[in-house]
């Protein structure tokens, strides 16, 4: 009997331990900049936030460009936060802002 209880709990601990895919170092670096550019942009660069456990996906255009979005939060001149959806377009070698669109996440 004791053996069944313990078997779903030896399958959860086993799952917790397989490591994360390593990301991209093209796709991080698109990512920072996308970030960086958020929080140069806030009011209150120390109140932003990102949500989602999980790195968004790092897709490619067509001319090589690369496009992410992020969903984040930050709070605005009268102190009250807000959810936000950035998407950059980020240049090919994930260094440089091509643009930015922000709006409301409701």
């Amino acid at each position: 009997m004791k053996t069944l209880t313990l078997l779903p709990m030896m399958f959860a601990l086993a799952a917790c331990g397989k490591p994360a895919a390593p990301e991209n170092p093209l796709d991080a670096a698109a990512r920072r900049t996308c970030m960086n550019t958020i929080e140069s942009r806030a009011i209150n660069s120390k109140s932003v936030s990102y949500i989602g456990d999980a790195p968004s996906p790092v897709t490619r255009g067509a001319n090589g460009q690369l496009e992410v979005s992020l969903k984040f939060s930050a709070k605005n001149e009268m102190n009250i936060a807000s959810t936000m959806i950035a998407r950059c377009v980020v240049s090919a070698d994930g260094k440089t802002l091509v643009d930015i669109a922000v709006k409301d996440s409701r």
